[in-house]
């Protein structure tokens, strides 16, 4: 478990008790076992957790938790700490607009005292979820320490074939007083942010594969969009990373791409005390540069009803 004393002395007792009830929550939170960041397919690195106990002194350090995302082949292909827009980072989820209590936090870019912080690991079966994936319990906490929601993260990955990974990505957003979400679509939702070079000056850029009948808007948004797919020309061979927005998900949707980049898609929702939210993402990372059609024969294989998607992963 991480420590507490490491964290800002006049936040310590609110964050110990915070942590407290995330842990008790979490039936088999264990973060001593380091080991767990990993998700597996088989025995290959696909995707690592990455966290850190929030220090003030190191807000961009420390404010935000990821995902890391891996292709098949074993090459990183998401952006960490620094770069260009250094607050976008690998799989990740958050809002702009996070308004409570007459206050609106800013849980995207966490610089005005707004942090996500990683309270422990959870039992997948809390979530009705199989062992395969990893489930994480994240309090997005305002700058007085106050966690304004509960997330519980739950993470898996599996081989659709030798070249082809899925990453099932499931989210529950809990709140003891009512909360708004909101923000616009390139500042909120689950999105992923690719390696930091396609934003470099004179570099590569990526490219955006999306369905017949997307309807495009200013700034680069986009709606009637199921899916949307994003091609990283890398050296050797290039990766595709497919978006699948799962059934259930609040809607409208809207989306947001970025040739230096960045994409995904957000919605706005109004959390109550006492009824949390379920959202499910299907990622899929694969190796080439897949065409529509290719995109959109992925996207239906993948998409399921509970948002959980199919197939197994290990997690250690």
């Amino acid at each position: 478990m991480h420590t507490i004393a490491d964290l800002v002395t006049g936040r310590r007792a609110i964050l110990a008790f915070a942590a407290c009830a995330a842990l008790a929550a979490c039936k088999s939170a264990d973060t001593a076992n380091t080991s767990r960041d990993e998700v597996l397919v088989g025995s290959t690195l696909a995707a690592r957790y990455v966290h850190e106990p929030y220090d003030a002194k190191r807000t961009k350090e420390t404010s935000k938790v990821w995902h890391e995302l891996f292709a098949p082949d074993g090459r990183k292909i998401s952006k960490g700490l620094g770069g260009e827009f250094e607050h976008h980072r690998g799989l990740f989820f958050a809002f702009h607009k996070t308004a409570h209590a007459g206050r609106t936090h800013d849980f995207w870019h966490c610089r005005n005292g707004e942090s996500q912080q990683h309270m422990g690991f959870c039992d997948a079966a809390e979530l009705g979820l199989d062992d395969g994936f990893q489930v994480v319990a994240i309090d997005w906490t305002d700058a007085a320490g106050k966690a304004v929601v509960r997330e519980r993260r739950a993470l898996r990955a599996s081989a659709l074939d030798a070249r082809t990974w899925k990453f099932d990505l499931v989210s529950e957003l809990r709140a003891d007083e009512p909360v708004s979400l909101s923000g616009d679509p390139h500042h909120s939702g689950c999105q992923f942010r690719a390696l930091a070079e396609f934003a470099e000056k004179g570099g590569k850029k990526v490219s955006f594969v999306r369905p017949e009948g997307a309807v495009a808007h200013a700034n680069d948004e986009w709606t009637e969009c199921a899916w949307m797919a994003m091609t990283l020309p890398l050296e050797g061979e290039p990766v595709t990373v497919l978006r699948v927005e799962q059934p259930g998900n609040p809607a409208p949707v809207r989306w947001s791409s970025r040739d230096y980049g960045r994409f995904g898609a957000t919605f706005a929702h109004s959390l109550q005390p006492g009824a949390p939210l379920r959202t499910g993402y299907a990622w899929v990372v694969a190796l080439g540069a897949l065409d529509a059609a290719r995109c959109a024969q992925l996207a239906a294989q993948v998409t399921s009803r509970d948002g959980s998607g199919s197939g197994t992963a290990d997690v250690r």
